[in-house]
């Protein structure tokens, strides 16, 4: 291995030629604009204090290469191991200067095209910098230096850098504050980088693994992509990559996010396979280094890890229909799945990979695939309905197949899964008397969403249709949110009672358009109601047709049994559910907040030790505490208060069921996950 300090020209061969590939583990060019401020900054500042006599010296870490021969017996070609991010900006900077010069400064117009191409030669041996082809990198940058129409689509976000430093200089040079030959010889003279030469026989995927201390973090799939690269055969990673590995990114792309994990879909797929082999849903943080333990273990020749990278390929595929069901032909497949992406099944990944792999492999039929997607919804609205936590869930999953019978998929599954925590009749049934369901995140609005409208399907039954709303639904609190006197009257004297604990219970909801939501606002129960049985939704003309003098604790309870009924008409008990101990966990021993764990001996003390930690970590928690009326007020405005530390008083008498429902609330309007926050219970 050599190393030398090198300025920008020298990088490019003074002017000479050279041939710079990205090997196909690199990745995309990923910096964004904080980055092009930062180099720009860097440049801004050595322009005020250059001396040509003295010229300043900016290092800008290291541009790790493999000598890779020659090109037509005279062309030194490098493969950039580490630093394409840097050089590719390099690039465009010098391109935006010249491009703006090209006709007031021609010297160094053609100086600047020197640097960046190699004049004599065709092809893509013309350009000194070849991008990866991923995100239309390459596209673009050719496009760019070939001054051509950029591509009309393209993910890449070369065009935005280069306009970026051109709209930058041009600013400054028409002012007069930027001279272009001084700017030049800043870029090509004082930027300079430690050029590290590889042999070929070093191994520099061990090395680019702990590069990249500049610029922008690698993801776990950029570390996945440099490791397959370097264990395939030098002669195979063109046909590898081109046949599968590459595909599988085109599909799955890290800019993309999956499910409250936020993770790129890459490493989300990774992660999620390796948790179908393994059983085991690993930290996503060690996503590349189990992908790397699997590999050493198992494939222990080339030909047959080149079928692994066949085998993720199928498996992407499935991924990518989970992700978009669009993508997938038949039609009632892809109801069920868009159905299941609202219920935020991504849990359910590593079982799901296994089932459809399955049925690709052995032909089970669709109609089975179908019941399979079903019994899942089954399971996850149920668990939605009472409450339950999704942590369970990332260790159930990835387990489930192992106990499923390939031969009767849909009989063994129905089976199994009573016995995972599957709520039972009764609890849902209490639940839906008791759970706050609503809250303001989008997805839980969009899991109610898919309850009530198909509730409002299902009171259609053999008419042959069903109506649908003509805007998007929006839910309609009938107990208002902000209740007016009147409203306080008509509950009566227990109207805070009332309000606190059915407000966001599922029998006080129902769905219209917001245009709808506007004109009922807080209206009074009657003209609510006589507005409400005119609409055109079943789940509401239906209902409101009854007899219902007023609303109040006993309307709410009678809604909610009758929303129940059509619940287990939709999604009934799949069978028998063992009887569980301690599920429901009559007391709460400890509670654990960000991993921080607090002593507790009651529901109250849960309640008001999560308010108090909420309080700590965010940085604004009125705005929270006044999306939540019920349960705080800068006064004592009720019995059964407690006053947090910093000034707010928390309304404590709840039942320990509406206490999960306001904590669950709380966290996520701070901004945490479930994960977040668990309670032990005895």
């Amino acid at each position: 291995m050599k190393a030398d300090s090198l300025k920008i020209f020298k990088v490019f061969s003074s002017g000479g030629v050279v041939h710079y590939i990205l090997p196909y583990f690199q990745r995309e060019y990923a910096w964004e604009k904080s980055h092009w401020q930062t180099l720009l900054n860097d440049v801004l500042g050595l322009y005020e204090t250059y001396n040509p006599d003295k010229e300043p010296e900016h290092f800008m870490g290291a541009l790790v290469v493999i000598n890779d021969g020659t090109r037509n017996g005279v062309i030194p070609a490098f493969k950039l191991v580490d630093g394409q991010q840097r050089l590719i900006t390099i690039s465009l900077m010098l391109w935006a200067l010249g491009q703006l010069i090209e006709h007031s400064h021609s010297a160094i117009y053609k100086r600047i095209q020197g640097l960046l191409i190699n004049p004599e030669e065709s092809g893509l041996l013309y350009f000194k910098l070849l991008p990866t082809t991923k995100y239309g990198d390459r596209e673009a940058y050719l496009a760019l230096l070939k001054r051509e129409a950029l591509p009309a689509q393209t993910d890449s976000k070369i065009p935005e850098s280069f306009h970026y430093f051109h709209k930058e200089f041009e600013t400054r040079l028409k002012a007069g504050s930027l001279d272009p030959e001084r700017l030049f010889l800043i870029l090509v003279n004082c930027l300079q980088v430690v050029f590290i030469d590889l042999d070929q026989d070093e191994r520099p995927y061990k090395i680019f693994e702990s590069l990249n201390a500049k610029g922008k973090p690698l993801t776990q799939a950029d570390l996945v992509r440099n490791y397959i690269a370097m264990k395939l055969p030098e002669a195979r990673q063109g046909e590898i990559f081109e046949k599968y590995w590459s595909k599988i990114e085109a599909m799955l792309q890290e800019k993309r996010t999956v499910g409250r994990s936020r993770l790129g879909e890459l490493t989300a797929f990774l992660r999620h396979y390796l948790a179908m082999r393994s059983g085991t849903l690993c930290n996503e943080a060690h996503v590349y280094e189990r992908f790397r333990d699997r590999v050493e273990a198992e494939f222990s020749t080339p030909q047959t890890f080149e079928q692994e990278i066949a085998t993720l390929k199928r498996f992407a595929e499935h991924y990518d229909r989970f992700l978009r069901p669009e993508h997938e032909q038949d039609n009632d497949i892809q109801t069920v799945l868009r159905r299941l992406n609202t219920l935020e099944i991504s849990t359910a990944y590593p079982f799901l990979l296994a089932a459809y792999d399955h049925m690709a492999q052995s032909g089970m039929g669709k109609n089975d695939l179908c019941e399979v997607l079903r019994v899942l919804e089954n399971f996850m609205v149920r668990r939605y309905i009472v409450g339950e936590p999704t942590n369970y869930l990332n260790k159930m999953f990835p387990t489930l197949w192992r106990e499923i019978s390939p031969a009767r998929v849909v009989d063994t599954l129905t089976k199994v899964i009573v016995t995972k925590n599957y709520p039972a009749d009764h609890r849902v049934q209490q639940a839906m008397l008791t759970e706050q369901i609503f809250d303001k995140r989008s997805q839980t609005r969009e899991k109610i969403v898919i309850i009530l409208e198909s509730i409002n399907r299902r009171l259609s039954a053999m008419s042959g249709g069903y109506t649908v709303l003509d805007n998007p639904p929006t839910i309609e609190h009938i107990m208002p949110q902000t209740l007016s006197d009147v409203w306080k009257e008509e509950l009566g004297s227990d109207w805070e009672r009332t309000y606190t604990d059915f407000l966001n219970t599922l029998g006080n909801l129902t769905l219209v358009t917001q245009e709808w939501n506007s004109s009922l606002s807080n209206a009074p129960f009657t003209t609510k109601k006589q507005k409400i049985l005119t609409h055109a939704l079943r789940l509401n003309s239906d209902y409101f047709n009854r007899t219902i003098d007023r609303w109040d604790e006993g309307a709410i309870r009678t809604r909610a049994e009758f929303l129940t009924a059509r619940i287990f008409e939709i999604w009934p008990q799949l069978g028998t559910v063992p009887v569980q101990k301690n599920v429901s966990g009559t007391k709460p021993k400890t509670l654990i907040v960000l991993g921080e764990a607090f002593s507790v001996s009651s529901w109250r003390d849960v309640a008001f030790q999560t308010a108090k930690s909420v309080a700590e970590i965010v940085d604004d928690f009125n705005k929270i505490a006044e999306q939540m009326p019920a349960y705080f007020d800068k006064e004592k405005f009720r019995s059964a208060c407690r006053q947090l530390p910093n000034g707010w008083w928390l309304y404590m008498n709840l039942s320990a069921a509406s206490i999960k429902s306001f904590c669950r609330n709380l966290i996520a309007l701070a901004g945490l996950t479930e994960e977040d926050w668990q309670v032990e219970e005895e």
